[in-house]
């Protein structure tokens, strides 16, 4: 018999581990990661405080993982939001957008942005983005240089220039009193700047 298939032992513990994000993820979006304990979330994961701390080693992991998932979420949004029809530079601004919007408009994603920086502080967020965002925006630059949609800039300090206009984009509007209203104005200031980018042929 083929040992690929897991055990009853390895199903159950998947499924825990699956409750617990569950249960964090709704306790931190409505009582803050502060008013939240490890034994909260046990109680609505119905799990013991002993099988959370099998599969994370404190409260600050469990959120990591929470805004991990999150993070991926809104991406693959956005990405979604590119698979229309419409140049390489017109799917950009369109990712962008979707990105910037579904930031705010996702309430959930937003009220963990809010929370980050204090949970997580910036290395472990950079981190997480670092798996998340930056590899598909190295992917996402290089191939425009290759069509020559922008200019031949070092992709590196581009990616990590434009990464961290995004990072403090989102933390600028999870903080805004008025998200919506801050979110288009982000979008204004984000696209000026990316005109800088773009590759327009000058008249001979």
């Amino acid at each position: 018999m083929s040992d690929v298939k897991p055990n009853r032992r390895e199903m159950y513990a998947a499924l825990t581990k699956a409750a617990v994000l569950d249960a964090a993820k709704t306790l931190f979006v409505d009582k803050g990661f502060t008013a939240t304990s490890v034994e909260d979330i046990a109680k609505l994961a119905h799990a013991s405080k002993g099988a959370v701390y099998h599969h994370f080693s404190d409260k600050q992991a469990i959120f990591a993982e929470v805004f991990r998932t999150s993070q991926n979420v809104v991406l693959g949004k956005s990405l979604e939001s590119m698979t229309a029809s419409g140049t390489p530079w017109e799917q950009i601004e369109i990712g962008t957008r979707a990105f910037l919007r579904e930031c705010v408009a996702d309430h959930e994603a937003l009220a963990l942005l809010r929370q980050v920086m204090e949970v997580l502080g910036w290395d472990r967020v950079r981190a997480i983005d670092e798996e998340v965002a930056m590899p598909f925006l190295r992917a996402t630059l290089a191939a425009l240089v290759e069509q020559g949609e922008i200019r031949p800039v070092p992709l590196e300090a581009a990616a990590e220039l434009l990464f961290s206009v995004y990072c403090n984009a989102i933390l600028y509007m999870a903080a805004a009193t008025d998200p919506e209203r801050a979110t288009a104005e982000m979008e204004t200031v984000i696209f000026v700047m990316l005109d800088g980018f773009k590759n327009t042929p000058t008249g001979g």
